[in-house]
C-alpha cells in the first residue's frame, strides 16, 4: 500500500520536478534527487526497485551498503551512490506518502567499460602444428565486440581464403604455422566508452632450415675460398662449421668464420684461407636450436691447370727394320698420274716425281671437273674450289693418304683445305694421321 502517513499538512505536497533518467560510468558518483513542495508532516522514500530494497525514509538510512549516502531536508531527498557499481542499474523510486501514495521513477543507467576478465597474455611460445587459443574476454555494458587483428595488417588465415579479421572472444589455430608467428590485438569494443586494446604476440618455434649456396666448389692451390650457408628457424639457429665432417672449426690463421644476420634468414661463411692440400675435402654447415638440428655438406676441389706434353723425338720413326729401298720413277704420260704434281710452268714430258713405295702420297690438282662431270663421279672427291678472289692455277688440294708399309690396313684423311703457290715456291701442308703412320 504505501508508508504510513506521518502527519498532514493543510495542503498536500507535489513533486517540483520530474524524475529524470541517468546514465553513469561504471566507478563514478551519481545523485538522485526528489524534490516536492509544501512537503510539511510528509516524508519521502527511496526504493530500488530492481532489488526491492528501501534505501531511505525521511532522514533514515536503510541501505545496507556504505556506497549509498541520504542529504534530506524540509523539501527534498537526495540519495547519492559513490562509486556506482553495475549493480546499481535499474529503476529507482521516489515515493511521498500521500493517500493515495505518489511517486516520481528515474532510471540509473550504468555503462561499464569493457574490463578483462580472461586474457591470454602479451606472450604465448608454441610448437609449429600444435593447436593454440588466444582468448581476449571482457565485461561490458552494452555488451562489446571483441575483434582481432595482426598488427603487421597481414591474413591472420590465408586458406582457403584470406582472412584479416577475425569477430570473437577466441581466436584459435588448429594447427599453427610459423607464418602464423606474429603480434595480434584484441579489440574490445562496447560503442560506449574507449575500446580496450590487448596485444599477445604468438612466437611459433620450428627446427632450422638449412641452404647451401653451392655444394660443389672448385679452387686453385694457394688461394683463398669463401663457403657460404644461411639457415632460417625459431629461435634462430646458432652455427658452427666442420671439417672431414666431425672436426669443430675455429676461427684461426687457417679459417675465418663471419655470421650475416638478415630479416628472417642468417648467413653463415667460412673462409679458408691459402687452400692446400690437406684443404680439398668435405665442410659440414650445422645449425641448431632448442627445437631441432639441420646440417649441409660442401665438397671443396682443387682446380689444377690442364698441362700438354709436346714430343721431342724425331718425326721418322727408328726401327730394326731393313732400310727402304730407293724411290722409283714413276713413267711419263700425257697427263699426270695419281701421285703427280707438275709446278707451274713446267711441262708433263720434263718432270719426274719420287714416290716412297711404304708411303703412299697422292697429290691431285685442284682442277674444276667440266660441266660434263659431276664430282660424285671423281674418284676421291678430289676436287675443290679455290677461295674467292683466287684462280684456279693458284691452288692446290691435298689428299693425304698414309698407308703402313706391310700392313694390310690403311687409314685415310681428306684435308679439303687451299694452298696459293706463289712463283717457283709451292706451299704445301701434309697432314699425316700420326698414329698409324707412327710418326712423333
Amino acid at each position: 500500500g504505501g508508508l504510513r502517513t506521518l502527519g498532514q499538512s493543510p495542503s498536500p505536497p507535489t513533486f517540483v520536478h520530474s524524475a529524470k533518467n541517468v546514465t553513469i560510468v561504471e566507478g563514478n558518483e551519481v545523485t538522485l534527487v526528489c524534490s516536492v513542495s509544501n512537503l510539511g508532516d510528509y516524508e519521502l522514500a527511496w526504493i530500488h526497485e530492481d532489488s526491492q530494497s528501501i534505501l531511505s525514509i525521511g532522514k533514515a538510512m536503510y541501505a545496507n551498503t556504505p556506497r549509498v549516502s541520504l542529504n534530506s531536508n524540509s523539501h527534498s531527498a537526495a540519495v547519492t551512490i559513490s562509486p556506482v557499481l553495475a549493480e546499481d542499474r535499474g529503476w529507482y523510486m521516489c515515493q511521498l506518502n500521500t493517500d493515495p501514495m505518489t511517486i516520481s521513477r528515474s532510471y540509473l543507467q550504468v555503462i561499464v567499460p569493457p574490463t578483462l576478465e580472461e586474457w591470454t597474455g602479451s606472450y604465448v611460445e608454441v610448437r609449429e602444428g600444435a593447436a593454440v587459443k588466444l582468448t581476449c574476454r571482457a565485461r561490458a555494458y552494452p555488451p562489446a565486440k571483441t575483434k582481432w587483428r595482426r598488427i603487421d595488417s597481414e591474413p591472420i588465415f590465408t586458406l582457403p581464403l584470406q582472412v584479416f579479421e577475425v569477430e570473437g572472444v577466441d581466436l584459435v589455430f588448429p594447427s599453427v604455422g610459423r607464418e602464423q608467428s606474429a603480434a595480434y590485438t584484441c579489440n574490445v569494443n562496447n560503442g560506449e566508452t574507449s575500446p580496450v586494446v590487448r596485444t599477445t604476440h604468438l612466437k611459433v618455434t620450428y627446427a632450422p632450415i638449412l641452404w647451401l649456396e653451392r655444394d660443389l666448389i672448385g679452387t686453385k692451390a694457394g688461394l683463398d675460398v669463401t663457403l657460404n650457408c644461411s639457415s632460417e628457424g625459431n629461435p634462430p639457429p646458432k652455427h658452427y662449421w666442420a671439417v672431414n665432417t666431425t672436426i669443430n672449426i675455429t676461427n684461426n690463421y687457417k679459417y675465418q668464420m663471419d655470421e650475416i644476420p638478415g630479416d628472417s634468414r642468417t648467413e653463415f661463411i667460412l673462409t679458408v684461407r691459402n687452400a692446400g692440400p690437406g684443404d680439398f675435402t668435405y665442410y659440414t654447415c650445422h645449425a641448431v636450436n632448442p627445437t631441432g638440428h639441420a646440417e649441409g655438406i660442401i665438397r671443396l676441389y682443387e682446380i689444377r691447370d690442364h698441362i700438354v706434353s709436346v714430343p721431342t723425338r724425331s718425326p721418322f720413326r727408328t726401327t730394326s727394320r731393313a732400310p727402304l729401298p730407293e724411290p722409283r720413277e714413276i713413267p711419263k704420260s700425257s697427263d699426270p698420274p695419281f701421285g703427280e704434281a707438275v709446278p707451274p710452268g713446267t711441262s708433263n714430258s720434263s718432270h719426274k716425281t719420287k714416290v716412297d713405295p711404304h708411303r703412299k702420297i697422292n697429290v691431285v690438282t685442284n682442277r674444276i671437273p667440266s660441266s660434263s662431270t659431276s664430282l660424285g663421279d671423281r674418284k676421291n672427291n678430289e676436287y675443290y674450289s679455290p677461295p674467292i678472289g683466287h684462280s684456279n692455277s693458284s691452288f692446290i688440294g691435298l689428299l693425304d693418304i698414309i698407308q703402313l708399309g706391310g700392313g694390310g690396313s690403311s687409314q685415310t684423311t681428306y684435308h679439303p683445305k687451299l694452298w696459293r703457290l706463289t712463283g717457283p715456291c709451292l706451299c704445301i701442308y701434309l697432314a699425316r694421321t700420326y698414329a698409324l703412320a707412327g710418326f712423333g
